[in-house]
């Protein structure tokens, strides 16, 4: 019964991040070129000889820009990974208190009592899930949009 419910949990991990690794690789290559005035080298009719004629920006400038970007990514980066700890705490948390639960499941005396534990459980392992995936979302949205707002400050392209 137990394997069930974690190989049940298991697969909805695993499908979630692939949807979320598919969405993004999906994103990167069909969106992001053209956003930026970039021919998109995934269509080979779109190909440019010499991608760094592209750019507009003269001299040092663009070098300038392109500090600045790193540096707000940067920061971003490692404001996203202290998200990610506290995320990964909560996470280690709820999976403590669901080991816990399992073992608490031994201590039912009716067949009932079972049946209300392990369904319990269940909804619990469902809504940590839940909000695991929620939480990774928001985290991969707002990673984005930061990006976008320093690619279009970098550029000068409104996005």
């Amino acid at each position: 019964m137990f394997d069930q419910i974690l190989d049940t949990y298991r697969r909805a991990t695993e499908s979630t991040m692939q949807f979320q690794q598919t969405m993004l690789r999906n994103w990167v290559q069909q969106q992001w070129p053209p956003m930026f005035g970039l021919p998109n080298f995934t269509n080979p009719g779109n190909f440019i000889p010499n991608p760094m004629s592209v750019f507009t920006n003269s001299g040092t400038a663009w070098l300038d820009q392109a500090r600045d970007v790193q540096k707000k990514w940067g920061e971003t980066v490692i404001e996203m990974l202290n998200k990610h700890r506290q995320s990964l705490d909560a996470q280690y948390s709820a999976g403590i208190k669901t080991i816990e639960d399992v073992y608490r499941l031994g201590e039912a005396k009716e067949p009932e009592q079972l049946r209300k534990l392990t369904e319990e459980l269940w909804k619990h392992s469902f809504e940590a899930l839940k909000s695991v995936t929620e939480d990774q979302s928001r985290e991969l949205q707002s990673a984005m949009q930061k990006w976008l707002e320093l690619m279009s400050q970098s550029t000068g392209v409104k996005v």
